[in-house]
């Protein structure tokens, strides 16, 4: 007996120790790969030295004696910290744009982009040398045994990938192969229900001078895609002799997106998916462009300068917003007003509520978490039941009791879609189970169609638009069924749907507890619960088609949504306000993976400036990167052979 106590035990501590070592070992080599923000680099492939000061939240503040060095040492950073996400982002563009197709781009733009490739190579070549556990954490269990070198096509590549994603991707594709010729001949052509959203959205709106309180123009940018960990944007600042460049970077291009120099802020709006035409040009001739056009933002002495340069370069489908300290700028003008969206609607109510804005009103404008679909669409769907007799309407029972319950609250309520409030769960329980009842007869296998809430198509239907409500007829029954029976009997459903959830006790119903902001780790590969593990989740206000937004295709679990935000002017001593809901490194194990999140949930932007003197507050380091000479690259070519 003893005999077999003393065998278990050996066996415990050797399962013990074997756990303990590989533990060990795991952490070793993932802790490898964390960026030293203090260590210094040569390296070949820069004229000159290179400092980078990361500052508190370890954005980067590049210091080069020339455009190219500046662009080199982005390329390095965005590999030191997001290795994966460019290789990810290399990897899904490829294909998209031949190479044969590239256009030509003009010397300064094709320097920039072959500094950055050499940037990003010099961060390869030290990672090939060992040591730094691959370079980044997913490259331990992804299966690129050899990571090819960078060249500037793939940077095209990304841009071409990044232009693609403003464009709405074809209803087709999204309802496996569902045609619109299969709409019933009975039923009105109603656009609306064919809608699509493109997979990354720019908005942006300037004030005037004269609606500022500091006298001079105010420019706010908001960009919405994929959340993710690490985010889709990198905030950089780039200082060359020629120039001052700050603002958010896409892994994989060497230019800021949006941003500003020291004299014009720049930000983009994307048309909505209706509005865009084929384009004109080539994808290729586009991409070109839009870099071209970037190229010549970041040095532009002003407005009117930035308009010159590039009024013939804005990609089809992008608006150039423009503000320096005297004069505000949109090109290109249409000459074909846009129908607006629910968003667009909301601001405009917004902006005509205050003469006169502070940084601080804007950026409540931006975090603004009023849906104007709840407006909308709410008053069309309860408009008999609010004013219904509760005798002769509304049964005296617990279901009764507990729908009116319900309309009580909603008919109180002003369309905030706050996380801890219960009138949003309820209200998007209602559109979708709405939106079930009148189309589910009609697409029974297409069911993409009526489980994505669009509340385009319910306004048209609800408010009769083209003669569309017909379509709350139910097809297969006798009697002809309305609007209104439909939004009777769905409101029932939800209620029912909700008591099975959540019980039935409306005061324990709370918007956040479906409503979730999903940031999942995003590696070359997905991974499984290695992702959900490293994943961010928390109950979040907002909806799809709040200021804020959410999600572009369902209410609850977003994984897509606001992942950018900017207020900019130059009344402040040059400060700007940025925020991105993750941090600025792709490793988990870094403390700088996801310290922004906090801050985003909190709506604390980041104030951020080309002082360096302000950037050193804090800093958590400094690395310089000093040209490799000739003896020391014989030293290390003798040393790899």
């Amino acid at each position: 007996m003893r005999r077999l106590i003393l065998i278990s035990l050996y066996l415990f501590l050797s399962i013990f120790a074997s756990g303990l070592f590989v533990w060990g070992a795991g952490y070793f080599l993932l802790s490898a790969s964390v960026p030293d923000y203090e260590e210094n680099f040569s390296v070949a492939g820069i004229e000159g030295p290179v400092n980078v000061l990361r500052d508190a939240s370890a954005i980067p503040h590049i210091s080069a004696g020339s455009a190219a060095d500046s662009y080199f040492a982005l390329g390095f950073v965005h590999a030191q910290d997001r290795l994966g996400q460019l290789l990810r982002a290399r990897r899904t563009a490829q294909g998209l744009l031949p190479l044969e197709q590239i256009a030509e781009l003009e010397p300064s733009t094709s320097d920039a982009l072959e500094a950055y490739a050499a940037g990003v190579n010099a961060w390869l070549g030290l990672v090939s040398e060992g040591g730094r556990g691959r370079g980044a954490p997913e490259l331990l269990i992804a299966d690129e045994r050899t990571i090819a070198a960078w060249r500037p096509v793939d940077s095209i590549n990304v841009a071409n990938a990044f232009l693609n994603d403003l464009r709405p991707d074809k209803l087709q594709n999204e309802l496996s192969g569902f045609p619109d010729n299969q709409i019933p001949s009975d039923r009105p052509a109603t656009p609306e229900l064919f809608a699509a959203s493109p997979r990354v959205k720019l908005t942006a709106w300037a004030l005037p001078e004269d609606r500022t309180t500091t006298g001079a123009p105010m420019l706010a940018a908001d960009i919405s895609g994929p959340l993710s960990l690490p985010s889709e944007w990198y905030l950089a600042d780039l200082q060359t002799p020629e120039g001052v460049a700050i603002g958010a970077t896409m892994p994989g291009v060497p230019f800021i997106v949006v941003g500003h120099n020291e004299r014009v802020a720049w930000a983009f709006r994307s048309f909505s998916p209706n509005e865009i035409e084929e384009p004109e040009v080539s994808k290729a001739a586009q991409t070109s462009d839009f870099l071209m056009m970037l190229d010549r933002l970041a040095k532009s002495a002003g407005v009117n300068y930035a308009l010159d340069a590039t009024m013939n370069k804005v990609p089809d489908g992008l608006e150039v917003l423009a503000v320096d300290r005297t004069t505000l700028a949109v090109w290109p003008e249409s000459e074909v007003k846009r129908p607006g969206s629910f968003q667009d609607a909301r601001l405009a109510v917004l902006d005509d509520r205050r003469p006169v804005f502070t940084v601080e009103s804007a950026i409540a404008v931006q975090r603004d978490t009023v849906s104007a679909v709840a407006r909308t669409l709410l008053p069309l769907m309860a408009k008999e039941l609010w004013f219904v007799s509760s005798a002769s309407d509304i049964k005296e029972n617990k279901v009764g009791k507990l729908r009116e319950e319900v309309l009580d609250e909603l008919s109180r309520w002003n369309g905030e879609m706050g996380r801890y409030s219960l009138e949003p769960l309820v209200f998007w329980t209602w559109v979708r189970a709405l939106q079930r009842r009148i189309l589910q007869d009609e697409f029974p296998s297409a069911t993409a169609v009526w489980t994505r809430p669009n509340p385009d198509f319910l306004s048209a239907v609800l408010s009769d638009r083209r003669g569309s409500a017909i379509w709350c007829d139910i097809r297969p029954s006798a009697r002809i069924e309305t609007c209104q029976d439909q939004a009777r009997a769905a409101l029932d459903d939800a209620i029912a749907k909700l008591v099975d959830r959540y019980g039935s006790d409306p005061s324990v119903w709370f918007w956040g507890a479906e409503h979730t902001l999903n940031m999942q780790w995003s590696p070359i590969q997905s991974n499984g619960i290695i992702s959900d593990l490293l994943s961010l989740e928390a109950p979040y206000s907002g909806d799809p088609y709040t200021l804020i937004a959410s999600d572009n295709d369902r209410p609850v679990a977003s994984s897509v949504g606001t992942n950018f935000q900017a207020v900019m002017s130059f009344s402040d001593e040059s400060l700007s306000y940025f925020i991105t809901p993750a941090g600025q490194s792709g490793h988990p194990l870094s403390r700088f993976y996801d310290n922004l999140f906090p801050r985003w949930m909190q709506s604390k932007y980041l104030v951020m400036s080309t002082d360096l003197s302000l950037a050193r507050g804090g800093a958590v380091g400094t690395s310089r990167l000093s040209p490799l000479s000739a003896y020391s690259r014989a030293v290390k070519q003798g040393r790899s052979r």
